[in-house]
């Protein structure tokens, strides 16, 4: 008879919890957080610090935040300050900055001496995450970055990665194309939430192709609704841009269930502003709830500047869609008056005023094309371009409409060195960019103010130019051609 051996130490669910959250596995490790706090089998904290996880990971950082004291308050030392230090970057994502900064405190009350290089490093990021939150962006971000570059390991358990933080407090700063080339920049292969960030800025830049690349990369891994929204947002925002009202419609429904009880992330505010602008033409109720969550954070926060800025800006967009002039006069308005005190407002403020002045059939071609302009500097040229097609379609002078048009053509990303330059006219290559775009010819013909048959035609001899026997292979050519 063989004896059976049984090991004297097995591990706890606990501890599997916490191993399979740092590989990775997060329903695994959130299956063994449940069941370890279940049995109440949690002695150190460890399946607790993964439930607090996996809510920031689920949208609730407020949750998280919570959760995450309730761990400190049960810890000393290194372990207390840790988990305080966790809570105040979940509380400051929120906007929640006064108990972010009392979470701070309690963090500092605890840190033994010598502290821990890695645990100063989580707190010195919640801290520069409460100074953007109070306007300091810039000082902010380069905190962050230089945060991020220190030797060593990301803190798995905490919301969010430095380095991709710095990049989306840039962003939130207004400065999207600094924002882009920070986070194309970032050493190693891209997270998951990486490459929604990268969907997100490269659509809001305008490179529509290359938003759908990234945001078809990140579906190939499963996310959790935090970084669900932004993908959320990502896909909203291209429906919106290919002007097919179905598909926008089609596109919300398969969102709006991913929205409905997230905690709005104050540095992602213009997510949920794009957010709202789908809504508004979708579902009024939808808007509202939308709207109100936005505006709630931004109270919680305070009402710093740019973060009002950024609502304002939304209250905007969703006036053009609506063609309500008297909201897009009071938002043009407001926003006027913060680029008084800050001038990086200055391209979203004259941008509004000219909008406004469009919707109410005002047209004028040199303060549409001066605003757009300006619009573009600070990297948004789908909305600059918008703007002068919006315009065009409201000025009744054909001499305006060309100029107009040829601005708002103007404005799209460059392309950088194209192979085709000497193959493909001009007219070829607009038609090319916007089949990246996932326009079809109807829609199209309606951006370039030409038939559909005339669009088939340049489709057909761009097919033969570039030698490809179907829309896939026309449009694998054109990205190799034309994207950066």
């Amino acid at each position: 008879m063989i004896a059976q051996i049984v090991p004297a130490w097995t591990e706890s669910d606990a501890e599997t919890a916490e191993q399979a959250w740092r590989d990775g596995d997060v329903f695994g490790a959130i299956e063994a957080a449940d069941r370890a706090l279940a049995a109440g089998t949690d002695t150190d904290g460890r399946a607790a610090g993964v439930a607090a996880a996996g809510a920031a990971a689920d949208g609730a950082l407020l949750d998280a935040a919570a959760r995450w004291r309730g761990v400190g308050a049960a810890l000393e030392g290194a372990a207390a300050a840790r988990a305080a230090g966790r809570a105040a970057m979940a509380a400051a994502l929120t906007g929640d900055v006064a108990t972010a900064v009392s979470d701070l405190a309690d963090a500092r009350d605890q840190l033994p001496d010598p502290a821990p290089r890695g645990l100063t490093v989580l707190l010195g990021g919640a801290g520069a995450v409460v100074e953007a939150m109070g306007g300091a962006l810039d000082r902010a971000s380069r905190h962050l970055a230089g945060l991020a570059a220190a030797s060593v390991a990301p803190d798995p358990m905490a919301a969010e990665r430095l380095d991709e933080l710095a990049v989306t407090v840039t962003a939130a700063g207004g400065d999207v194309d600094t924002a882009r080339a920070l986070l194309h920049a970032l050493p190693g292969p891209p997270t998951g939430r990486g490459r929604l960030l990268r969907a997100w800025l490269d659509m809001r830049t305008g490179h529509l192709a290359a938003a759908r690349d990234s945001l078809a990369a990140a579906a190939r891994t499963p996310v959790l609704r935090r970084d669900a929204l932004l993908g959320a947002a990502v896909s909203v925002g291209l429906a919106r841009r290919t002007g097919d009202t179905a598909a926008v419609a089609a596109t919300w429904a398969r969102v709006a269930p991913v929205v409905a009880g997230t905690d709005v992330e104050l540095l992602l505010l213009d997510a949920w502003g794009e957010l709202s602008v789908v809504a508004e033409q979708v579902s009024p109720t939808d808007r509202d709830l939308v709207v109100d969550a936005m505006r709630s954070a931004l109270h919680r926060a305070g009402s710093p500047w740019w973060g009002v800025a950024a609502d304002r800006w939304w209250q905007l967009e969703r006036a053009v869609v609506a063609d309500d002039a008297a909201a897009a006069t009071q938002a043009a308005t407001e926003l006027t008056a913060l680029a008084a005190e800050h001038p990086r407002l200055r391209g979203r403020a004259d941008a509004a005023t000219a909008w406004a002045a469009v919707l109410d059939g005002r047209v004028c071609p040199v303060a549409v094309d001066d605003a757009a302009a300006r619009l573009a500097d600070s990297g948004l040229r789908a909305e600059a371009a918008a703007l002068c097609r919006g315009a065009a379609q409201r000025t009744t002078d054909p001499a305006a409409t060309r100029r107009l048009l040829g601005a708002g053509r103007g404005l799209r990303p460059a392309t950088g060195g194209s192979r085709t330059s000497g193959l493909l006219s001009g007219r070829e290559r607009e038609v090319g960019a916007l089949v990246l775009d996932g326009l079809t010819q109807k829609e199209i013909g309606a951006r370039l103010y030409i038939s559909p048959k005339t669009v088939e035609q340049h489709v057909a001899r761009l097919r033969q130019k570039l030698a490809a026997s179907n829309r896939a292979a026309l449009v694998a050519a054109l990205r190799t051609h034309l994207e950066q």
